[in-house]
């Protein structure tokens, strides 16, 4: 993580990811691969840009080969 990577809300990932917010929640706490990693603080979710932006990146990757 660099000094410079914005850390996200649920609401913010939900958006980018175009799914309903209790979705990505459900999955988030079932460790689920078909999302970026996620981390919990206190009892909110939180991600990376930087995770969300490669996993967007590498599902472009997969669907293209």
């Amino acid at each position: 993580m660099s000094q410079n990577d914005k850390i996200l809300t649920q609401a913010e990932v939900a958006a980018i990811l175009r799914v309903p917010e209790s979705t990505l929640q459900d999955l988030a706490r079932r460790g689920h691969r078909s999302i970026p990693q996620a981390w919990k603080v206190g009892r909110a979710w939180r991600w990376l840009a930087s995770d969300v932006d490669a996993f967007i990146t590498s599902r472009g990757q997969q669907v293209a080969a």
